[in-house]
């Protein structure tokens, strides 16, 4: 129980990656809140965790009344996931200037909304654990994505460093995971569902799961990485090595 007591919130977590993280940390004893975008998903994760909200993390009211919300609920938060986000394909040519807006807002300036709203009361603390999604894309250039998703996910690891090195003096961590191929409905999306031409540029010879990813964000939320921050951790299987 290594988050026993501890209060999380993760965006984007109705379902693949976020739903993975947030199961993880509700069976390390952590309370769960859950931001999720997708109204159709609200209902079944109601049953299953204490605080689901509709949020648009892009939308700065929506975050701030949420975030009053949860904060007036639970008094603080000890962990904050920034896992909301949104992968766009299309070359160069096809990536119309509202999609490259809505990309950019979803995944960066979202992950700046929320660790804002949050940072106050981390800093009071003298403790919290921010852990930001970047993605191999972000160290490579878009490998199936394109370059709005890349360039959004590259921006989200130098925020995560800028955040580190401002909230590590109040004993605040931000790390950052970057994950390979891993599965979930976007990379299901993006494949087709088939990984083999993926596996074979990988040297474990085959794709993550959303356990596997999740399993890191719980030692990156716990006190076993308390002298972390301003990491970007590749989970890969060693597809990218830096």
């Amino acid at each position: 129980m290594r988050l026993a007591g501890k209060k999380a919130l993760i965006t984007g977590g109705g379902a693949g990656l976020g739903l993975a993280m947030a199961w993880a940390m509700a069976a390390e004893g952590a309370r769960v809140a859950i931001w999720e975008y997708n109204q159709d998903l609200l209902p079944t994760l109601s049953d299953e965790f204490p605080l689901v909200s509709r949020v648009d993390v892009s939308q700065a009211d929506q975050v701030r009344r949420a975030a009053a919300e949860l904060l007036e609920r639970w008094g603080g938060l000890d962990i904050l996931v920034n896992n909301a986000g949104i992968c766009l394909t299309g070359s160069i040519e096809q990536i119309s200037e509202q999609d490259w807006d809505r990309v950019l807002a979803v995944n960066l300036k979202g992950a700046f909304l929320c660790s804002q709203a949050f940072a106050k009361v981390m800093r009071q603390q003298g403790a919290g654990k921010i852990i930001n999604l970047g993605s191999i894309a972000g160290k490579v250039g878009g490998i199936a994505a394109g370059a709005h998703y890349s360039a959004s996910k590259a921006a989200v690891m130098c925020f995560t460093k800028s955040l580190a090195r401002e909230l590590a003096p109040h004993g605040v961590n931000v790390n950052a995971l970057a994950p390979g191929v891993i599965v979930s409905d976007m990379t299901k999306d993006l494949s087709g569902g088939d990984f083999k031409g993926y596996e074979a540029g990988i040297p474990l010879g085959r794709v993550g799961s959303p356990e596997e990813l999740a399993a890191v964000a719980v030692f990156l939320a716990s006190e076993e990485s308390s002298y972390l921050t301003g990491e970007i951790i590749d989970v890969n299987g060693g597809q990218f090595m830096d």
